[in-house]
């Protein structure tokens, strides 16, 4: 677990081809056991797994996407000097799809998210978020959890995201985008951990 985390990457290259369905089948049985508060267990999954499906998905979002930028007008968290830097990066690390990164396959945490508990429900996708993304790992995937292409279809692309069959009272924050990893690294990135770790011990 520990060398698991530490050399995890965020995918942002990927090989063309569906993913071995018996893997997503494997890693979705594991992912009954991921945590919520309260055992509650209301989280829902919607994924993904063909390739075409996805690009289908894909091309009704970017291409409005596209359409409204050529307007200035973007997500609430972009502007015309944010949507400009992913533009430049689609050329390099985002293989020509600054929207999924190219990814072959979708996973989406969704709760109905309404009353007291919403901010719960939110709470316990994010977390169901991260357990698929380490799993994923540990299958020898490549992951890239994101929350630009979940704006882009609620805002922007409402008809893209009607295409997933997710109720509109559901929290849908973060997307990770999944599949056979292009490039293969010898190592995780090194960070620097120290300055966020603060400790109350004894004087």
């Amino acid at each position: 677990m520990e060398q698991l985390i530490v050399n995890r990457r965020s995918c942002r290259r990927y090989l063309d081809k569906n993913v071995d369905p018996q893997i997503i089948n494997r890693i979705l049985s594991v992912m009954a056991a991921a945590p919520t508060g309260g055992n509650s267990c209301n989280v829902e999954y919607t994924v993904i797994d063909d390739k075409d499906r996805v690009k289908e998905i894909w091309q009704l979002a970017y291409s409005k996407m596209e359409a409204d930028a050529k307007k200035h007008i973007y997500t609430n968290s972009f502007s015309d000097f944010y949507y400009g830097k992913m533009k430049q990066s689609e050329k390099t690390v985002r293989k020509n799809d600054l929207l999924f990164c190219g990814a072959p396959h979708l996973f989406i945490a969704h709760e109905k998210c309404a009353g007291k508990w919403a901010e719960d429900s939110k709470v316990n996708c994010n977390i169901a978020t991260a357990y698929f993304e380490l799993i994923a790992n540990a299958f020898g995937l490549g992951t890239v959890i994101m929350s630009y292409p979940a704006e882009v279809l609620q805002e922007l692309a409402p008809k893209a995201r009607a295409m997933l069959n997710i109720p509109q009272d559901h929290y849908m924050k973060l997307i990770v985008g999944f599949g056979y990893p292009e490039i293969e690294y010898a190592r995780g990135v090194q960070k620097d951990k120290n300055h966020k770790i603060h400790r109350y011990t004894k004087s």
